[in-house]
């Protein structure tokens, strides 16, 4: 059977993809076309560049966000709320990350290719729906004021960092359950919940009075022995 003499778009870049995240960088043109079943020059038809071709092929997924939109924030406390946001945005970065570690991997990997990663991370769309609901509690004073930038940063990299561990170790199979991170939804809560329970200083007293002599006998000078 001839080679196909064309290939959608859509079907190449998957072959791409599919090469690219199992040999990371180092596969060659021609190993894409072998694999889709075409000659390498249509892959040059329509990528300048194999490095073209890569950054093509691992683009951003077009999955929707709307597993970290559409919780029902009425149907959760804000812990419970955050249990859910967590373990769906662990996943989220368990979809991408074969991208990501991908990309990681490329030769001339920089600044210009950091801004790849945060693309297929999503971060800069998982920021805002997390900032959103954590803004909304603080004013409504149900969780203490502290600093959002600095918290968020430090709850979605080590959310990534699991998610990276997960996907390199193989255990990335099944969807995260909430209750699976408990632990540590129980450590960033600690640091947002307010401190109702704790006890009011309490006041000074006041330095007591020395009371005043009641008797004539307490006015008395002390009475002098003499020899």
């Amino acid at each position: 059977m001839g080679r196909p003499k064309t290939i959608q778009d859509s079907a190449l870049l998957e072959v791409a993809r599919k090469i690219f995240r199992e040999r990371g960088h180092t596969a060659t043109t021609r190993d894409v076309a072998q694999a889709a079943g075409i000659s390498e020059a249509i892959i040059y038809q329509r990528f300048k560049t194999k490095d073209e071709l890569f950054y093509a092929a691992l683009a951003p997924r077009t999955d929707s966000l709307s597993g970290l939109l559409d919780i029902d924030m009425a149907a959760h406390t804000p812990k419970s709320y955050l249990a859910l946001f967590c373990a769906r945005t662990k996943d989220q970065f368990r979809a991408g990350m074969p991208s990501v570690l991908s990309l990681a991997a490329h030769p001339t990997y920089g600044k210009e290719m950091m801004g790849e990663v945060h693309r297929h991370n999503r971060v800069g769309e998982i920021f805002p729906i997390l900032q959103l609901r954590l803004k909304g509690w603080q004013e409504a004073g149900i969780i203490r004021p502290v600093n959002l930038r600095a918290f968020m940063t430090l709850v979605v990299h080590a959310l990534h960092s699991m998610a990276m561990v997960e996907v390199i170790s193989g255990n990335a199979k099944e969807p995260t359950k909430p209750e699976e991170l408990h632990d540590f939804v129980d450590v960033i809560w600690d640091h947002l919940k307010p401190d109702h329970a704790a006890p009011k200083p309490k006041k000074a007293k006041k330095p007591r009075a020395k009371s005043a002599p009641d008797s004539a006998a307490q006015l008395r000078p002390a009475r002098v022995r003499r020899d």
